[in-house]
């Protein structure tokens, strides 16, 4: 090999050492430190992209909305519950709440998925800080509609919900038991009563919201039978 083309070691053993030991490592060092800085600014990229992920997920609220229904069965109208509504357009949504709440609460269906989802619409408007949690879960107890299903069946139509106070609703209705054995006699309609007091404004959560999409209350219910 021609001297001219050695590295230039001025004579130096430490020298020569060091462009030796350059030469064979220095590109590894180098790669090494740059793979450091990529993985370092992966970890503060990640960092800030899981952040972001749940800061906007904590910003997700549930908003409920209210349809409203035309008497043609037509969707009149569509807006969110928290969007102020007219004294005449809440008069309406819990005149129509009641209503279902005392069909729920009275009708005995032999189908056991739609009697566990009238039961679940009842409860969604019952709390336990007021009466009526009490005095519909002892009625329920002593007229078990899973139980009753096995022998009749209950319909209810509703005659008329009428405002007796600002709070409280008269509801009037009529209730037909019918047997499911053949041969069984249908029973005389009767005719039935309720007061039922609410409150608006209730809070919504999302296992109630489906089911009680206002987050109205029944604080106090009361019935009888109408005597003829």
């Amino acid at each position: 090999m021609n001297d001219n083309n050695k590295p230039v070691s001025n004579g130096s053993p430490y020298l020569a050492a060091r462009n030796e030991w350059n030469e064979r490592y220095g590109s590894y060092i180098a790669a090494a430190r740059q793979w450091r800085m990529v993985a370092w600014l992966s970890l503060v990229v990640a960092a800030g992209a899981v952040a972001a992920v749940g800061y906007f997920a904590s910003q997700n609220k549930l908003i409920p909305y209210i349809v409203e229904i035309d008497g043609t069965g037509e969707i009149a109208a569509v807006r969110p519950a928290t969007q102020a509504v007219s004294a005449d357009v809440q008069a309406r949504m819990v005149r129509w709440q009641v209503a279902q709440f005392v069909r729920d609460w009275r009708t005995v269906s032999p189908d056991g998925q739609i009697a566990k989802a009238a039961v679940d619409r009842v409860f969604a408007l019952l709390s336990a800080a007021y009466s009526a949690n009490a005095a519909i879960g002892e009625w329920f107890r002593e007229n078990n509609p899973f139980t009753r299903a096995s022998e009749n069946t209950v319909t209810v139509e509703i005659q008329q919900v009428l405002p007796v106070s600002e709070k409280s609703w008269r509801v009037d209705w009529i209730e037909t038991s019918r047997p499911r054995t053949q041969g069984g006699k249908t029973e005389t309609p009767v005719s039935w009563t309720a007061t039922v007091t609410v409150l608006a404004g209730g809070a919504v959560s999302e296992k109630t919201l489906l089911l009680n999409p206002t987050g109205l209350v029944v604080t106090d219910v009361s019935w009888q039978q109408q005597l003829k």
